[in-house]
C-alpha cells in the first residue's frame, strides 16, 4: 500500500494559540501555527495519520493534545521495530492506556480536566485498516467522488439537536473516567483512489460536507489542498484552531 498525506494548521483568526496537534505518520506537529507536513511512502508497519484538538475549555488543552501525540508517535515507533499488527481490542487498548496517562498528568499537574479529541486513521499492510475516533473531530472518506463521514461526533448535540455544540460527551482525559474508543476495523477500509480528510471541528464546523467535497475534487498536492480547506473554514469565521489532513491511497 502507497500513501500519500499533506497536514496544515493554523490558530485560526480568533485564538491565542493553537491547542490542535497532529500526527502524520512518524511527522509530529503540537501547538505549531500556520503550518504541516507532508508523508509519502509505501505502508510496510503500522502508521497512524490523527488529529488531536486539545479542549479549550479547560486548562492545558495545548499539553493535552501534544501529550496524546506524542504518546502516539511512541507507539507507532514502536509498532514499527516490532513489526505489529493491530486489532480493535489492541488498539482500545493502547488508547485507553493514554487516556489513564493523562488523566494522571493532569491530576500531578493541577488541571484534572486537562482533555483533546482524537480522531484519525490506522494504515498497515496485509491487515484491516480502520478509523478511531474520541471527541468531535471527524474523518471522512472520499471514494469514487462521493465523501462520507465515517466518524461520529461525541457530542450532545448529537443525541439533542437543539444543545450547544461544543459540549463533548467523550474525550481522552478530561476527568472522564467512563471512555470508550469508537473504532471500525474493516478488509476494505481503504482501497486504491480513496481520500480521507481528518479535520479539527474548527474546519468541518465552518464547511458544510458538500463544500468540503469540492475542496477535496479541486485540490492540487495534498498539503496546498489541506492549507486551502483550513483557509476556507478561517474565512467563513470560523472562531476556532483549525486543522486539516488529507490522506491519499495510490494505485
Amino acid at each position: 500500500m502507497r500513501v500519500t498525506a499533506g497536514v496544515y494548521t493554523s490558530k485560526g483568526s480568533v485564538r491565542h494559540q493553537n491547542e490542535d496537534s497532529f500526527l502524520c505518520a512518524l511527522e509530529q506537529g503540537c501547538g505549531i501555527e500556520n503550518d504541516g507536513a507532508e508523508f509519502s511512502g509505501s505502508i510496510e508497519t503500522p502508521l497512524f495519520f490523527l488529529v488531536a484538538d486539545g479542549m479549550g475549555g479547560h486548562d492545558c488543552g495545548d499539553a493535552a493534545s501534544a501529550f496524546v501525540i506524542e504518546n502516539m508517535y511512541n507507539a507507532s515507533k514502536a509498532a514499527v521495530e516490532k513489526k505489529y499488527v493491530y486489532n480493535e481490542d489492541t488498539l482500545e487498548t493502547l488508547i485507553k492506556t493514554i487516556h489513564v496517562d493523562l488523566l494522571k498528568n493532569g491530576k500531578e499537574r493541577g488541571t484534572p480536566k486537562m482533555g483533546t479529541t482524537l480522531t484519525g486513521i490506522l494504515l498497515q499492510k496485509d491487515a484491516p485498516c480502520a478509523f478511531l475516533n474520541a471527541g468531535d473531530s471527524r474523518v471522512y472518506r472520499m471514494r469514487n467522488s462521493f465523501i462520507q463521514q465515517l466518524s461520529r461526533d461525541d457530542s450532545l448535540s448529537s443525541i439533542m439537536p437543539e444543545a450547544a455544540k461544543n459540549i463533548i460527551t467523550n474525550a481522552i482525559g478530561a476527568g472522564l473516567q467512563d471512555f470508550k474508543l469508537s473504532c471500525r476495523f474493516s478488509p476494505n477500509f481503504a482501497v486504491a483512489k480513496d481520500y480521507f480528510l481528518i479535520c479539527s471541528d474548527g474546519v468541518h464546523g465552518f464547511i458544510s460536507d458538500g463544500d468540503l467535497e469540492k475542496l477535496l475534487i479541486e485540490k492540487n498536492n495534498l498539503q496546498e489542498g489541506a492549507k486551502q480547506i483550513v483557509e476556507t473554514a478561517i474565512s467563513n469565521d470560523s472562531n476556532d484552531n483549525c486543522t486539516a489532513m488529507i490522506v491519499k491511497i495510490e494505485e
